[in-house]
């Protein structure tokens, strides 16, 4: 079953990739990393780290909280965009600078309180999105107990090096974006979006769950 909706996943990104549009989004991405590459390296011959980029995208999106609480939505988005850059950007430092064990677990914390704290302040601007933003919370959790936890468990079992916190796939970081975009842009659309991204959640968690299922004791007892 798993296979068979990740086929049908790959099949869909594949087609989409093809189109025009598809082609023209790829090279903005292509010319984009580059960018990001290349400041990465130029922040990376001075004093600024990695740790500390994501130390200040993270205060920089926490005002996102205080802003959204008094519905001041273009002002929080501003402070969503400068998170997210600053989360690109310390990774293009950090790849030019030396990955560090400190620095891939408190990035991926501070994305996690980020994302929540988002959320937290979508609830406080509207008592009418109360629900849906738990909800959403509720999805946030899932998939990301399923993720950290068997990434932490893969890891050890296959003794790589790669970071557990990240390991891809729907709801990783481009559509939570796009939805914070979307709801500061319309906030009044908040529940359809929330529920929407909070299900692509729960989708996640089942999808990782399943894999770990296969991966952790069906293919261990076949070899």
């Amino acid at each position: 079953m798993r296979d068979k909706i990740l086929n049908k996943i790959n099949e869909l990104s594949n087609k989409i990739k093809e189109t025009e549009i598809g082609k023209t989004c790829k090279n903005w991405n292509d010319c984009w990393q580059k960018k990001i590459n290349q400041m990465g390296k130029d922040i990376a011959k001075t004093n600024i780290s990695a740790t500390g980029l994501s130390v200040f995208g993270f205060v920089i999106g926490m005002l996102a909280v205080n802003f959204l609480a008094m519905t001041m939505y273009f002002e929080a988005l501003i402070c969503i965009l400068i998170n997210r850059f600053c989360d690109m950007l310390d990774g293009a430092v950090a790849r030019n600078k030396g990955v560090t064990e400190f620095g891939k677990f408190i990035d991926a914390v501070l994305d996690f309180v980020f994302y929540g704290g988002v959320i937290f302040g979508f609830a406080l601007a509207e008592a009418d999105n109360a629900q849906a933003a738990c909800f959403l919370l509720f999805g946030f959790m899932a998939s990301a107990s399923a993720m950290l936890t068997y990434g932490i468990i893969d890891q050890k079992s296959a003794d790589t090096k790669a970071s557990p916190f990240y390991l891809g796939g729907i709801a990783q970081g481009f559509e939570t974006l796009v939805a914070f975009v979307l709801l500061c842009i319309m906030p009044f659309a908040f529940m359809p979006i929330a529920i929407l991204l909070g299900c692509w959640c729960l989708l996640k968690a089942l999808l990782i769950i399943s894999h770990a299922y296969y991966k952790l004791n069906i293919a261990k007892k076949s070899k």
